[in-house]
């Protein structure tokens, strides 16, 4: 296990800067996952801890021995990447065994460590196979099994399950979660999917444009967001975003959002119209239009129609306050002004 820490690191291409004066450490023994939009700086962050991008300035540490400038065949870290990088020509045992081979381990030892991650990733009676005649996510194992007999101190991941179909993500990702809570080893995932960070992860660490915009528990990220970026990245749908009078904006969950056919009192209460209404098993979403606003509502209530005239109310705790830069406006910021937002969020009611 490991722990990994950046100080002050920059990353340029050219003139294009990437990630600029980022510190961040990745706790040791938790499965961290880097989570944001393509482009945002996550892989790079990665790469770098992998040592096959190094960062432009800046230091990086590993257990508190900095490692910015060591070689990657150097650094106790295993890397799976998006498409596997295995060998076809291999069988699932010779893909498995190759890096021990190259790291001249005897052979008795080489068959026990092959024999027991084959057992841990389900592969025993496919060891003799090429990776052709295997599932996608059978030659994902085997990518994780050549990780593991590494028996690295930190386990790197970049979007590894993205060429999977949603059905076997779902495995997948359940199959890793395990993996994790067996070997308590760092691990460090790259994904830009926000349903796999909420479910996998200890940490999220979610990133836009080379800056971290949160790290938290997916608990705490979903429901005590510091900005309204985090607000509408993470939960699906995304937050409801509402501009105030006062400059301000307010935000609610779609599914804190109650619908009834008569209005509310002491809360935030819109009438609007239901546009699209779909059935997601045991919720309901729906599409509302309140004029100059359109609001996502998700509830365990099919009984509305569309086109049906409704109303919307939301409860003063399930309101969130943000400035005028998008940046949380909490209760303990200041009793009074909190008490003045929800004043004037009340006076936006349209009933």
């Amino acid at each position: 296990m490991a722990e990994i820490r950046f100080e002050k690191v920059c990353k340029f291409f050219d003139k294009a800067r990437i990630i600029e004066d980022l510190d961040l450490t990745i706790q040791d023994g938790k499965f961290t996952v880097l989570v944001g939009a393509s482009g945002c700086g996550k892989t790079t962050l990665l790469r770098m801890i992998a040592g096959i991008g190094p960062a432009t300035s800046g230091h990086i540490y590993m257990d508190g021995k900095e490692i910015t400038d060591v070689a990657p065949s150097k650094r106790d870290i295993a890397m799976v990447f998006q498409n596997y990088a295995i060998y076809p020509t291999m069988t699932v045992r010779e893909n498995i065994e190759f890096g021990l081979k190259n790291k001249k381990v005897p052979k008795a030892e080489r068959e026990a460590l092959i024999k027991e991650y084959a057992e841990i990733v389900g592969l025993t009676e496919y060891l003799d196979r090429k990776p052709g005649t295997l599932s996608g996510g059978q030659r994902q194992r085997i990518a994780l099994a050549r990780a593991m007999v590494k028996k690295p101190a930190v386990f790197l991941m970049d979007e590894p399950l993205s060429n999977l179909d949603a059905k076997l993500r779902v495995q997948m990702r359940t199959e890793l979660i395990e993996l994790h809570n067996r070997l308590k080893t760092t691990f460090v995932y790259v994904t830009h999917d926000q349903v796999e960070a909420m479910s996998m992860a200890d940490v999220i660490v979610l990133m836009n444009k080379g800056q971290i915009m949160q790290e938290a528990s997916p608990e705490d990220i979903y429901n005590d967001p510091n900005n309204v970026f985090t607000a509408q990245f993470i939960g699906t749908p995304p937050m409801n975003i509402v501009d105030m009078p006062d400059g301000n904006k307010m935000g609610f969950r779609p599914e804190k959002v109650k619908m009834s056919d008569v209005p509310v009192q002491g809360c935030y209460c819109h009438k609007g119209e239901i546009l699209t209404r779909e059935m997601l098993g045991s919720e309901t979403l729906y599409k509302i239009d309140c004029g100059e606003y359109t609001f996502m509502v998700k509830t365990d209530k099919p009984d509305f129609a569309m086109g049906e005239k409704v109303f919307i109310h939301v409860a003063n705790e399930h309101l969130y306050f943000f400035d005028a830069e998008g940046q949380r406006i909490r209760k303990t910021d200041g009793e009074n002004q909190y008490a003045q937002l929800l004043q004037n969020a009340g006076g936006m009611s349209n009933v």
